[in-house]
């Protein structure tokens, strides 16, 4: 830390005093479904499917397989403490006694009713305490979240590194005054997290795995209804490589880390970065199997080369559809389709797995284009697709947009869990986009092929 930062800290640290903070991520232990809040830009998702054969299989899968850490609360612990601060993590449980001074809950769109709840039942335990919420959604939607003192109005981690004075400001809407600045923000602190129950499977196998955030920010046209965009904000705000690093043997020798899943919305889109990564990974001997979500026209065989030979073992791209037509309503640009292909048939060669995401249901979709996308999906043969409704969430531009024609079917937005259509949509039904999300799962994962891929994988993995 330089010493500029430790004076600055000192001094906010001064005028706040020591405080005792409790971190409490809200675990739904109701739902029979996987639920992991740090996806889908931090407003969550729920791998609820239906109710037919296939997708509770595939529901059941996903629940034992997938469980995600916050990687914003792993950055406000580690930052609490550098600040002197006594601060808990909570995630299998709830404080219990104690003299707290802040607890920070997380809020999402698919828990929302769960969260405020938990929320309330804080609030009474420990009155004196100034209970509120955090997140991309609340921060979004604050009016769906008053069971508390105070909603941030922005990114936690910059308010606390920034704006933060006194407990008095923690009372109703509170506004963030900037962007985090991702190399001010020391290494994640994983401390009291359920380390053992994490896991990325089959996309990152490792364990213990976690995740790490090495950027905020996404410049594509795409925010019109991705959560990302629309909350991190176009411009790109880059952890230097040698930082993120740091984070992965920090976490190595804290807790033995083994496999690691970045969180940023497109990884590596600042110029040089993943050569830097690549460079300081090699220089300093680490060894450590991690994936990014990216999009495929920013890679190529080499950089694939160059990221495998440092454990890159998983990448997560956005297809999304088939149809160049419907992709361009939707203010989506597609990725040359032979380029596309091109790359994750390197990929699969190189040993590095594919999870493609695709969405159903699109403004203009019909039965016959959405079958079309099932079919590429198919012919793709990735080892993971996601099939998800299109959804349009509240903060975004196309909730606007169907909201002024009055085609917005439900305001329970627990719904909203991507696997639900929760629109009028001008040529599919709810059952038959339901139906079609069906026939999807069952058409790409129970086919002898798929099942054959699999098998090469697991071979492929033991010589690697």
């Amino acid at each position: 830390m330089s010493s500029s930062n430790a004076v600055e800290e000192g001094n906010q640290l001064s005028k706040v005093g020591k405080l005792t903070i409790a971190l409490v991520h809200p675990v739904n232990k109701e739902k029979n479904y996987a639920m992991n809040k740090d996806l889908n830009g931090g407003f969550g998702t729920a791998d609820d499917y239906g109710n037919s054969f296939t997708s509770r299989i595939i529901r059941m899968v996903k629940k034992r397989a997938i469980r995600l850490p916050i990687i914003t609360f792993a950055f406000l612990q580690a930052l609490f403490k550098e600040q002197g601060h006594s601060v808990k993590y909570y995630e299998e449980s709830l404080p219990e006694k104690g003299d707290l001074d802040i607890i920070l809950v997380y809020g999402t769109v698919v828990d929302l009713k769960n969260e405020n709840k938990v929320c309330k039942f804080l609030k009474e335990k420990f009155p004196r305490a100034k209970v509120g919420f955090f997140g991309p959604f609340p921060s979004r939607n604050p009016e769906l979240f008053n069971s508390g003192d105070f909603v941030l109005l922005g990114e936690a981690e910059s308010f606390f590194m920034n704006d933060f004075r006194n407990l008095e400001q923690l009372n109703g809407k509170v506004n963030v005054s900037s962007l985090t600045d991702m190399e001010k923000l020391p290494s994640p602190d994983y401390d009291g997290f359920p380390l053992e129950k994490y896991g990325y499977s089959p996309a990152i196998s490792e364990k213990p795995f976690v995740v790490l955030q090495a950027s905020k920010g996404c410049p594509y046209s795409c925010r019109y209804y991705c959560t990302y965009g629309e909350y991190q904000g176009p411009k790109i705000r880059q952890r230097s490589a040698k930082k993120v690093v740091d984070d992965i043997i920090s976490l190595q020798e804290n807790y033995n880390v083994k496999g690691v899943q970045f969180r940023d919305p497109v990884f590596g889109l600042f110029p040089k970065f993943i050569d830097e990564f690549c460079d300081e990974l090699k220089k300093r001997n680490v060894k450590i199997a991690w994936g990014m979500e990216t999009r495929l026209d920013l890679l190529n065989e080499n950089n694939l080369k160059k990221m495998f030979d440092v454990g890159l073992r998983n990448v997560n791209v956005g297809i999304e559809t088939s149809d160049p037509e419907i992709a361009k309503l939707n203010k989506r640009g597609l990725v040359e389709e032979s380029h596309q292909e091109k790359i994750i048939k390197f990929c699969k060669e190189l040993g590095v797995k594919v999870s493609a995401f695709f969405i159903l249901g699109y403004e203009g979709d019909t039965k016959e284009t959405v079958r079309n996308t099932i079919k590429y999906a198919i012919k793709l043969n990735t080892p993971l697709a996601r099939f998800a409704v299109s959804t349009p969430y509240p903060g975004t531009g196309f909730y606007s947009q169907l909201e002024k024609e009055g085609r917005i079917l439900t305001d329970d937005y627990e719904k909203y869990t991507q696997f639900n259509l929760v629109y009028k949509h001008k040529n599919l039904s709810e059952m038959e986009v339901k139906k079609l999300l069906e026939e999807a799962l069952r058409k790409y994962y129970f086919r002898p092929s798929y099942f054959m891929s699999m098998i090469g994988w697991k071979i492929k993995e033991f010589w690697l």
